[in-house]
């Protein structure tokens, strides 16, 4: 994928979601409230089996002869009636454009190929509706908008699992790139993750209470023995910027504050 391909998604990736804002959500709690915490991660758990799926980096601008759209005048664009859904709840887009064709990609490693094709359908109506399926695992997706003469932009949305407490739980920031990069890292590395947004814990759709350790990234005022706030998200694991002093450093506070939480 070329650097611009790359930038492309990346920006929106950033656009049509909300900056976390500032809650008290994640001040310690009472020790009745808080369950056990499970492994941060482990040789088999539901991300790790979902990331041996096949992968396809066919989402990005430029593949199968698509462009970008035009930043003044979009010739499509979407946006996410709510930005988190949960299995068995309906993701609905609204499209400037009738007749696109929707594709939609969960976010991961994918053996690097960085994401896997969920479903595609063609010929979509201004509102576009989705059932999303039990089986669906949490995760940062993108609707893929694509126009009959290849006009190509991205919606992103997040798929929660509210009712797994999973080792690791990563509220998305909405910020361009960052989220993607700590994603992809983190089911590279086998992270027990399941994601959600500033929203969903601040109207306690998700408990972080449930979670060994809450990742942030970027200019937020959430606080918390749990909370891992990573340094330059891009070093994790964009092509070209990754460092392995930045991917230890940050094993090391997700691992700090497991070993907190059980304490």
């Amino acid at each position: 994928m070329s650097e611009l391909s790359r930038r492309t998604v990346l920006h929106g990736l950033g656009a049509g979601a909300g900056a976390v804002a500032a809650t008290p959500w994640l001040t310690a709690g009472t020790a009745a409230a808080t369950p056990a915490v499970p492994p941060a991660r482990t040789a088999d758990n539901p991300v790790v089996r979902e990331n041996r799926a096949p992968g396809s980096d066919q989402w990005a601008v430029g593949c199968a002869e698509t462009c970008g759209v035009d930043p003044a005048r979009p010739q499509i664009a979407g946006r996410a009636e709510r930005d988190s859904v949960a299995p068995g709840e309906t993701l609905r887009l609204h499209l400037s454009t009738p007749g696109a064709t929707v594709s939609i990609y969960r976010l991961g490693h994918y053996a690097g190929a960085r994401a896997r094709h969920l479903l595609t359908a063609t010929d979509a109506d201004r509102t576009w509706t989705l059932k999303i399926p039990a089986e669906w695992v949490s995760g940062l997706h993108l609707a893929v908008l694509t126009t009959p003469d290849g006009h190509r932009a991205h919606t992103p949305f997040v798929v929660r699992e509210p009712a797994r407490a999973s080792g690791v739980l990563h509220v998305v920031s909405g910020e361009p790139g960052a989220d993607a990069s700590v994603v992809r890292w983190l089911e590279e590395e086998g992270y027990d993750v399941t994601y959600a947004t500033a929203g969903d814990v601040r109207e306690g759709r998700v408990r972080p209470a449930r979670y060994g350790a809450v990742i942030v990234t970027g200019r937020t005022a959430l606080t918390g023995r749990r909370v891992v706030r990573l340094p330059r998200p891009l070093a994790l694991s964009e092509p070209g910027r990754t460092e392995e002093t930045a991917r230890r450093a940050a094993s090391a506070l997700i691992d700090e504050a497991v070993s907190r939480s059980r304490s």
